[in-house]
Order: structure tokens, then sequence, then C-alpha cells
């Protein structure tokens, strides 16, 4: 049979037999069997009927998790002491309190074994203090009521040690944080009874007449009892309840709100459970259901559809009020529910938002044996679920609120105050664990270009679909975020090496290398990403970032698509700002230079034109790349003030060369944001007209990213300059964002292929294809074809093979101020002129 007892129950059974054993040893070798003389005799029977009474009508005084239960039994020891034989005692304790026990608590029996041999015990421990302390004294007196003072005060303490051992052995961990409360309760309760027990034992040795008014005052006495229990609990009540309401009223957040309102509600109704499950809310796609145990976190389990939630709760759902299911309940599906659910007893209520009901509440397994749940506490928790509701909902919004604040609207990314509080806790978890944390910090390539020729929705639905790539791409522990525009940051909280961080930059333009779909078009982006990384590169989230984004600046300038950040790097960052404000000087000075690269026939060898291109040598840096301070009059608004300055400078150079008696055209570059400007065909004619020059000899060169803008806005503006005769050539074509339905439709007179593809045609078949077919192709839509990056003659010679119209490039001449261009035109007209004059 042991072997189908429980750890706990063998534990608290070896108790009850080493008590019973004590109170054996104790009333054979050291209690005197004999009774105080008297003219009152009580028999066993009589001491039955009041410790019978005394377990029956007990006193609960509950706080939080505790019941402490006050009972009248000390009436029934000193009456014994006083007037029944030790034996009397005995028996009537152990079969008076066991009788109630089992037949009004209904306790389990090996809580009725322990109770019993804690009887025997206590009642033996009650005689041989008594006798100890009167110390044979036959009288009746205050020696007397001292001996009875101390018998039921030993009795007190007894049982407090008793009771906090048993739980102790039962749970199997100590419990002493209770004991002193425990004392006290029963201490002061026993002092109260026995005094007013001696109060009855006075009177009766008086005159046993007596005996029936002090059942009346017993009465008396015990219905106060029961009144104080009940004001104090009450009075716990509402004090658990305020703390309640304030506990769950400064909850920040639903999460903070759904673990106060189950750890508290649980405490409050004093239950084993309590379980919240919440309805969905719009972006969810079911119910979700959270509970917590005495001494466990909240757990939780989701994706409850709402038809799969037992058919009581949903019709609580229904219900304004909570519903009370009692231990003693006879409804047939009260008890199944209670049985499925693996319950005693519970309480369950709605909780009510106001789009309606937004959860139900339960709390389940009333703690102890001696009352289960009733109609107050329904009361009480139906207080307890409308608080909950309020406070439930208000958190949903802030969740909401907070998740709007620290979220991009657009992709649903973090953004830069949520990417900023993820470094800093993940930094800070990396010192414990000796990790490294990466910063990576994403700029895409001509994504600019593509906002301005496409509009702003194309491009909104571009960056969506970049971040939700982004996302799939990666680790769910990285965090992806947008910082704004087109610039996005990864976050690496764990890494072990630096070159994971380069693995994942990898990964990244590898995620980015797959065009993306718009319309007629396939999209091609490329990134610069920078990395930085902690404790490398610096230990805070502000300093990684812009680390990050020194890294990032260096990988575009240098064409290598990744770099990580180094001290000498960030010379660059502050050299960027100041040459902001010396490219505004430049320009008001008219610093900046004019470079020409003429464009020769491939079939005749004649000069068709000029291309003209902006330098700058600065005072302190030297000759400057233009890819440089042109990135940086883009990003500044300064563009069109440069357009406009180049412009100027070569219609008047064209003019000169005109008088010269060199009749030359030139080529200038249009940025994306110059061709949306309205304005642009108004602003060009009066360029021409200082200048004095034709419109037939000004070519302006537009990017393919350019060309797909808004037709109703960049067809009028292309096709008002076609008509003024200024020439249209969409430059760098095969790069870009091709398309033959936009270009069919433009007015351009010649397509410019990329040198990227010119200058590799001779070694490879693939680039030599492409270049085949972008000639071909121009010749069937009626358009000059243009290679740029011409820089050996074995080029030249095989582009004048496959039918290219014009070259331009090293190979002809290196793009040269005006003064030594000028000279090169003479030159190369006399060489012409002396070929055709030896051929003839």
């Amino acid at each position: 049979m042991s072997a189908r007892l429980s750890p706990a129950t063998r534990r608290v059974l070896g108790l009850s037999i080493v008590l019973l054993g004590l109170a054996t040893v104790v009333f054979r070798f050291w209690v005197d069997n004999t009774s105080l003389p008297g003219a009152l005799h009580a028999p066993w029977w009589a001491l039955a009927l009041g410790f019978g009474a005394a377990e029956v009508f007990v006193i609960h005084l509950e706080f939080r998790r505790d019941t402490h239960s006050i009972s009248l039994s000390e009436i029934p020891i000193v009456m014994g002491l006083f007037f029944g034989s030790p034996a009397a005692l005995i028996v009537g304790h152990l079969l008076g309190g066991g009788v109630a026990l089992v037949v009004h608590r209904k306790q389990p029996l090996i809580k009725l074994v322990f109770n019993l041999s804690h009887f025997a015990l206590e009642a033996c421990v009650a005689l041989l203090t008594f006798q100890v302390v009167l110390g044979g004294h036959p009288g009746f007196g205050p020696r007397a009521w001292l001996a009875g003072f101390a018998a039921t005060l030993a009795v007190a303490v007894l049982a407090g040690l008793l009771v906090t051992l048993v739980i102790s052995l039962h749970e199997g961990r100590l419990h002493t944080e209770q004991l002193p409360r425990v004392m006290s309760v029963g201490a002061s309760a026993a002092m109260a009874n026995t005094a007013l027990a001696l109060v009855a034992v006075t009177a009766l040795w008086q005159d046993a007449r007596a005996g029936w008014l002090l059942l009346v005052v017993a009465a008396v006495v015990l219905v106060t009892y029961r009144a104080y229990a009940t004001l104090v609990n009450r009075h716990a009540s509402l004090a658990l309840l305020y703390e309640f309401t304030k506990v769950v009223g400064v909850a920040p957040r639903a999460q903070d709100v759904i673990s106060a309102v189950l750890g508290q509600a649980r405490d409050l109704l004093r239950g084993e459970e309590a379980e919240l499950i919440l309805m969905p809310s719009p972006d969810q796609d079911g119910a979700k259901r959270l509970s917590v145990g005495l001494e466990e976190a909240p757990h939780a389990q989701g994706g409850l559809a709402f038809h799969e939630l037992d058919e009581l709760l949903v019709r609580v759902a229904a219900h304004p009020h909570a519903l009370v299911v009692p231990r003693t309940t006879s409804e047939p599906e009260l008890r199944a529910y209670l049985s499925r659910r693996g319950w005693r007893d519970c309480l369950i209520a709605p909780l009510h938002g106001d789009d309606g009901v937004i959860g139900l509440l339960s709390v389940a397994n009333r703690l102890g044996d001696v009352s289960t749940f009733d109609d107050e506490d329904a009361r009480l928790f139906e207080t307890i679920a409308n608080h909950a509701g309020v406070a439930l909902h208000n958190g949903r919004l802030i969740d909401r609120l907070r998740h709007e604040a620290l979220h991009d609207s657009l992709t649903g990314l973090p953004n830069r105050v949520l990417f900023h509080e993820r470094v800093r806790e993940a930094l800070s978890a990396a010192k414990s664990h000796g990790q490294l944390v990466a910063v990576l910090l994403m700029d895409l390539d001509r994504f600019k270009e593509v906002n301005d020729s496409l509009g702003h929705h194309h491009g909104d639905r571009l960056l969506q679909e970049l971040g939700a790539r982004l996302v799939r791409s990666l680790d769910p522990s990285v965090t992806v975020a947008r910082l704004g525009g087109d610039e996005f940051a990864v976050l690496l909280p764990r890494i072990a090496r630096l070159e994971e961080a380069g693995q994942v930059a990898g990964l990244i333009r590898r995620a980015l290398s797959e065009p993306f779909a718009h319309e007629e078009l396939s999209l091609e982006l490329g990134a610069a990403i920078g990395i930085a990384v902690a404790p490398v590169h610096g230990q805070d989230s502000s300093i990684l970032l812009q680390r990050a984004d020194v890294a990032m600046y260096a990988a575009k300038q240098d064409q290598s698509g990744v770099a990580f950040y180094a001290n000498e790097l960030d010379q660059n960052s502050p050299r960027r700002l100041a040459l902001v404000g010396d490219l505004r000087r430049a320009i008001e000075r008219e610093e900046l230079q004019v470079h020409y690269q003429p464009k020769v026939s491939l079939a005749t060898g004649g000069v068709v034109g000029v291309e003209a291109l902006v330098r700058w040598t600065h005072p302190e840096h030297g000759s400057m790349a233009p890819d440089e301070f042109i990135a940086i009059a883009e990003h500044t608004g300064l563009i069109p003030v440069v357009t406009t300055y180049v412009l100027r400078a070569a219609l008047a150079q064209c003019r000169s060369w005109k008088d010269a008696g060199l009749a030359v055209g030139v080529a200038v570059n249009l940025s994306a944001r110059s061709l949306l400007d309205l304005q642009l065909p108004e602003d060009i004619q009066t360029l021409l007209g200082e200048a004095g020059v034709e419109p037939n000899c000004l070519t302006l060169e537009i990017t393919e990213g350019s060309v797909m803008s808004d037709p109703a806005r960049t067809v009028a503006i292309l096709d008002r300059l076609r008509a003024m005769g200024i020439g249209l050539s969409v430059d760098d074509f095969g790069t870009g964002y091709s398309s033959l339905s936009y270009l069919k439709r433009l007015p351009v007179h010649e397509v410019k292929i990329d040198k990227s593809f010119v200058a590799a045609m001779i070694t490879n078949p693939n680039d030599a294809s492409i270049v085949r077919s972008i000639v071909d192709l121009g010749h069937n839509l009626g358009l000059s074809v243009l290679a740029e990056g011409v820089e050996d003659e074995v080029t030249w010679e095989r582009l004048r093979q496959i039918g290219c119209d014009v070259a331009q490039g090293y190979f002809l001449c290196r793009p040269s101020p005006a003064s030594q261009l000028t000279a090169w035109l003479r030159d190369r007209r006399q060489v012409l002129v002396a070929a055709a004059e030896t051929a003839t």
C-alpha cells in the first residue's frame, strides 16, 4: 500500500505516527490520571459534544492566500481539565473532534489521521502543563487559573508549530514566514477563550445550574466572533481590492495588465489558479488563453477560435454578470465543466471594453477545504472584472500607441527610436556573455532616381517590399529597422566574430540582387552597407550608428558595396560637411570648371559634338572626383544650380567655337529633378538667347530613370524641348529601368551605350551581345547610337563593324578644358582634310 502513497503523504503519515507515539508516552509516564475534586463531574460524552461543537463553529479569518482559523476548543479543554478525568478529556477530544471532521468537514483520510494524532498530543500536553503548574494544589483559585492559561497557551504554541511542520513536510520545503502570524493569532484567541472558560468554570464551581446561563454567553460570544470575522474579512477584501485597482491601474502595457490581473485576482479570491481568455483584436487570428497557478508565471496558449471555446464560456460572454460554480453544485452542466477543467470550484466573469466583451476571467480552486466560492465572492469578482476590463482596454490602447510611436508607418519595421533601444539592450546583454554586437547601415543605390522618376507612391511600395524581403532573409533574432527615406539598419545582437557581420551583409546584397517587379519594369536595386561592431568600434548605440554611417559612405564612394568602420574613414565625415559649404562658395565665385570630351562619328571620323563635364579643383584637396561633389550637390539641393552653371558655360563656349569657325554642338547632363521642373524649357530658352546659340546645337542627356517619370509631366516637358529643336539623348542605356514602351514614346534622337558594356565587349561575349542588341534596337527605333568608354582601337573598329554611329572615350580624347579642346578640334579638322585630299 505504501508504494501507492506519494512522498508527501508518507511524510505526513510518519509525522502522525510520531505524534501519536509522543502522546502515548506523555500520558503513560507523566500524566496523573486523576480528576480534581469538585462538585461537578463532566463525562467523556459531554466533553465530546463540546469539542465537536468547537470544530463545527470555527471562525475563519482570511488574508490573501492564508486562512487563520479560530475555534472555541480552549473552552472544552479547560472544562475537561477542571471537571473531567484525563482519560475523559482525551477520549472526548478524539471522538468529538474526529466525528466533526468526518461528518461536517469531510476531511481526507491522511488529514484526518494527522488531526487525530494532533488532538491526542494536544490533550496530553494540556494535561501535563496543567498538572505541572498546579503542582498538586487541591484548591480552586488564582493558581488554578494560571495553570489553565499555561495549558491552553502550550496547546496554542504546539498547534502553531505542528501546522507549520506538516505544511512544510507536505510541500517539501520549510515554511516559517507565516509562523509569527500563526503564533500571535493562535495565542491571542487562546487567551481570550481561556478567560471566558475560566469565568464559566468559576460559575459552575459555585453552582452547576449556572451552566444554562453560560450556554447563552457562549452563543453570544460565538455570534460576536463571527461578526468580527466577517468585518475583518471584508476589511481585508477592501484593502486587497484597493491594492488591485492600484496595481492594475498603473500597469503601462497590456501584458503588464494581464500579469497584474491574473495574480491579483487569484490572491484576492484566494484561488489556486487564475485564467484569462482574451478575445481576438482586429489584427489577431484567434483568442488567447493565459493562466497562472500559485507559484508560476503566466503562460499562454494562442490561436483559439471562438467556436473552440467551451459552450459554457460562450454563454458567460453573452451575460453581464459573473457565474459562480461552487464545489457543492449539483447542476450537471456545471459539474461537467469542473470535471473537464479539473477544477473543484470556480468563478467566471466577462471583461467589457468599449467594443463589447474583450475577455473572460476565471479564478478556480478556492484554497483550503473549509469554504467554497459564494454569491458574495461573485459580487467582488464582478468588481474586479470591471476594473480589469477598463485597464486591459486602456493597456491595449497604450500598446497600440506605443507600437505606432516605435515603428515606421510605411513598412511596419522598428523606427530609429526602437532601433536605438534594441541596440542598448543588446549591448547590455553582450557584456555579460562576452559577445559582439553589430550594426549594419544600408543606403539604397539610385533610389532617389526611382522615386523621382516613378513617383513617391511606387517608391513607397518598393520600400515595403524591400523591408519584407529583408525580414524574410534574416534570422528572427535580427532586428531590421527603417531609419528614414531609403536608409535601413540591421542589428545583429549576438555574433562571435566580425566576419559574421560581413556574411550577413553579403546575404542582404544577395537578397537585393533579385529584381523587384514593378508593372512593366524589372527594377534592380543595389545598396551600400556600412558595418560597426561593438565593442571594437564603440559601445554606445549612437556612436555605432554614426560609425556605421561613415563606413556606408566609404562603401558608396569606392563602390565596394560593403565596408567595416575604420579610424581613417572617419576623416571623410567632417570633410563631407565642409565640402557642402565649399561647393556653395565655389558656385557663387564661379570656380567650377567645365571640361569637354568630343563625340566622333565612327563612319567618317568627324566630330559631331562634345559633352560638357563639370570639374572642381578644391583649394585644399585639389582635383575632386565628380562622383563625390555631384553626390553632395544632389543630396543638398544644389544640383539645379550646378546644372544651370554648366549650361551657361557650355552654351557660351559653343558660341565661341562657332565664331572661330568650329561648328560643334554641346551636350549637357540633366538630373531627374531638373527634368521634372515645368519651368525648364523657358529657362533653357533664356540661356540659349543669352548665348546666341541655336537650339539644334544643344543636346540634353537624361538617364533612363528620369525618362520613366510621370508621362503627364515628363513627356510634356520633353515634347516642348524637342519642339524647340533641342536634341535629347538617353545616357547610360542598359543599366537602369529599361522600358521599350516608354522609350518608343519619348522624343529622343539618341541612346548612349554605357561604358561598362563597351569597355569589356572585346573580352566578354555577353557584353558584346548587349552592345550589338542596343545598336540594333536603336536603329530599329530610328535613333542614333553612341558608345561611351572607347579606350582602344580594337574597340573602335569592332563598334564600327557592328554599325554603331558615334564613339566617345579616352581613345579619342580625354575630357579637356575649352582651350585645349579647341586646339584638338583644329588639329582633328586638319587631319580629316588631309585624309580627304589624299583619298581624292
